[in-house]
């Protein structure tokens, strides 16, 4: 998975040229096995862009305690986010979202102009997430932040369903690719809701939607609600993320799976870990979220104790 063509990050630094946890390699050594499965599709859906997973033994003490994921967190998909000389970009009309999103600007009263997100673009960052090795659900829960929460497969970021203070997360709806993402002021590109474009490239199933106005066509996709069950990544606190949950979610063994909790997850097998594990949801408007027609990656608090994510 060696990455040939790494430009240099918004920090002036290309990842290939720094020192990191996992030095541009891959140890699966001391991963669990219960995870090995799981970790490894990390160095395999992404083939452009590198994307390393090893273990940290923080305090020497011979024993690992962290799980490494290491991203240079730049999508395979196109984007309009990428710079026009990137043979990734592709040209999107913004107000495509007005009729993809239609239920959630009427609820909202979103009377804007769907536009960019500023003159943001996609940069190369450097970011190297810590998951604990052993998860497990936390005493005391810790609220997540306005920035990387986790990393999907193809190794960007995932935000939550929160805009920074004086932002309305409504908005920034208006302001995604084709893909259902978007780069911060600091070319981070992530994605606050289902990566619809990953779903695809992972096999998943997509609708195809288009609608006339005026002589103008605006076509998307959609998740199509059954791919409750594909793995999409991992969040700080080592749990996984599947994708949306349909109305007939059912576990590995295809029995009912039990309700999403508040947290938006629950514990059942799943195909990568077919003992069960607790994993969460993106969530849906009517099964694990708020009254929402969009689905969103995750709500306020992590139910593990997260590791640390940093960015270079």
């Amino acid at each position: 998975n060696d990455d040939t063509s790494i430009t240099s990050s918004s920090s002036g630094t290309s990842c290939s040229s720094i020192t990191t946890t996992c030095n541009q390699e891959n140890d699966f050594t001391n991963i669990p096995s219960a995870y090995q499965n799981a970790l490894t599709k990390y160095t395999t859906v992404n083939s452009t862009y590198l994307i390393n997973v090893c273990t940290e033994d923080s305090d020497g003490d011979g024993t690992h305690d962290y799980m490494v994921v290491e991203s240079s967190n730049r999508p395979e998909h196109k984007s309009v986010y990428w710079q026009t000389t990137n043979a990734l970009y592709e040209a999107f009309d913004y107000a495509t979202n007005l009729y993809k999103y239609a239920a959630t600007k009427s609820a909202a009263g979103y009377t804007g102009t769907p536009a960019s997100a500023g003159p943001n673009k996609i940069e190369e960052q450097c970011i190297t997430m810590k998951m604990p090795i052993n998860p497990a659900e936390a005493s005391s829960k810790t609220n997540t932040s306005y920035s990387t929460i986790g990393l999907s497969l193809n190794g960007i970021s995932f935000f939550n369903e929160n805009a920074a203070p004086g932002d309305d997360i409504t908005n920034e709806l208006f302001t995604f690719d084709q893909c259902s993402g978007h780069p911060q002021n600091d070319g981070v590109y992530h994605y606050h809701v289902d990566p619809v474009c990953l779903i695809r490239d992972l096999g998943g199933s997509v609708t195809d939607n288009s609608t006339t106005v005026n002589g103008t066509t605006y076509s998307w996709i959609e998740d199509n609600g059954s791919n409750g069950g594909l793995l999409l990544g991992f969040l700080l606190d080592g749990f996984p993320v599947y994708g949306p949950v349909g109305n007939n979610h059912t576990d590995y063994a295809g029995s009912s799976a039990p309700s999403i909790d508040s947290y938006n997850g629950h514990t059942h097998s799943t195909t990568e870990f077919q003992s069960g594990i607790y994993h969460y949801h993106v969530k849906t408007g009517n099964i694990g979220g708020t009254n929402s027609t969009v689905f969103w990656i995750t709500n306020a608090q992590y139910y593990g104790t997260p590791g640390s994510v940093t960015v270079r």
